[in-house]
């Protein structure tokens, strides 16, 4: 946020009903008046931020006729690949937006599938909001293996980001649909929805995610005997933990996942996330801890389950995968486990990067295609 020039009024930016928006709020009353909204993100998704050269005003003027101002941010959607735009306001809602970099112009000869928003009721009959990639190609009428791809956090949000959160585009050429929830928990819809999985981590939010996966196949384009389920932190507890609650899923890749609670807390540098999230007592015997650790159910697990971690993580420790990896293996489970040299909370050296663009389509061409498994 950015105070205008006579500090009367504010100018926030923020994720906002599966969008982001920008608002200018008064200071003295706490009035919000929305300038625009859209499927769109502004660098970084996970803070947001902007430049602007905000023109003071006549302190009579109501707000919704705040002054002119000119907004630069970094912007980007599910087509079109980051670059510098300009969003000008003359006041009375009245904005336009102008771009002024192409530093992606190769982009133009790549096909990608358009994401779109979709809503459907969650647990409770919240209404959710998500976002479906079809395949590339795309044919009506014609139903399509479903990868379901769990944000991290889970106090963050699926975005209309290029290319997707993720590895979606590459699923989604390979003839895949992708489907990323916004469940319980996310923002951009307030601070009650962000908070109400508070003390239930795998279990609203869970059943968020299985409506919303029904949702799809009620669409027409998902094929039921072809779900896969796969993300990245907390996406990847909740891929261990869905695994571990139905064999509906065909295949499954984890990434960073947490897979028992307990050790979790005495192992991570996140010891305090994990006690604010459950509110309550890691030691107690059968207390939530106990009850939402994936491995305690490994005996149900049918799913093959591709394990990813970096050797350096201390917000999520590797051991969350070798026990979950020695789990799978211990109950003749098809799994494997891959451990990235170097590497903290999320990947970021080149080849590792490129081993996961492969490796994670691969494993679900595998199994929800028949393809074969090169990595």
């Amino acid at each position: 946020m950015e105070w205008k020039g006579d500090n009367q009024s504010f100018i926030a930016v923020a994720h906002e009903r599966g969008g982001m928006s920008f608002s200018e709020i008064s200071a003295s009353t706490g009035k919000r008046n929305t300038l625009w909204w859209g499927e769109v993100v502004f660098a970084e998704s996970h803070w947001p931020r902007f430049s602007s050269t905000l023109a003071s005003r006549d302190e009579s003027s109501e707000l919704k006729s705040g002054a002119a101002m000119t907004i630069a941010v970094v912007r980007e959607d599910g087509n079109h690949p980051r670059d510098i735009w300009i969003l000008q306001s003359t006041g009375e809602n009245a904005v336009s937006w102008k771009q002024l970099t192409q530093l992606h112009p190769q982009t133009a000869e790549i096909e990608v599938a358009t994401p779109e928003s979709i809503r459907w009721r969650g647990a409770d009959g919240w209404e959710m909001q998500g976002i479906l990639v079809r395949p590339v190609g795309y044919q009506a009428g014609k139903k399509y293996p479903l990868v379901t791809w769990v944000h991290g956090g889970p106090t963050s949000a699926s975005t209309f980001r290029y290319p997707s959160d993720g590895y979606v585009q590459l699923l989604a050429a390979r003839g895949m649909a992708v489907f990323l929830p916004n469940f319980r928990g996310s923002v951009g819809w307030g601070l009650k929805f962000a908070e109400s999985n508070v003390g239930d981590l795998g279990g609203k939010d869970f059943q968020d995610i299985l409506a919303g996966i029904d949702h799809c196949i009620q669409l027409g384009i998902a094929d039921p005997e072809r779900l896969g389920i796969a993300g990245w932190s907390y996406g990847g507890f909740m891929t261990a933990w869905a695994v571990s609650q139905t064999t509906r899923f065909k295949a499954a890749v984890m990434g960073a996942g947490i897979s028992n609670w307990l050790s979790f807390h005495g192992n991570s540098v996140l010891s305090d996330w994990d006690a604010m999230h459950y509110n309550a007592d890691p030691y107690e015997r059968d207390g939530v801890y106990q009850h939402f650790s994936a491995i305690n159910y490994v005996k149900h697990i049918k799913t093959p389950t591709l394990i990813l971690h970096g050797e350096k993580d201390g917000d999520v420790p590797p051991e969350q995968s070798y026990q979950f990896f020695r789990a799978l293996k211990d109950h003749q489970v098809e799994t494997e486990l891959v451990i990235y040299p170097r590497e903290g909370h999320g990947p970021n050296e080149k080849m590792h990067l490129l081993d996961l663009t492969r490796r994670i389509p691969a494993w679900f061409e595998k199994y929800l295609l028949g393809a074969p498994h090169e990595n």
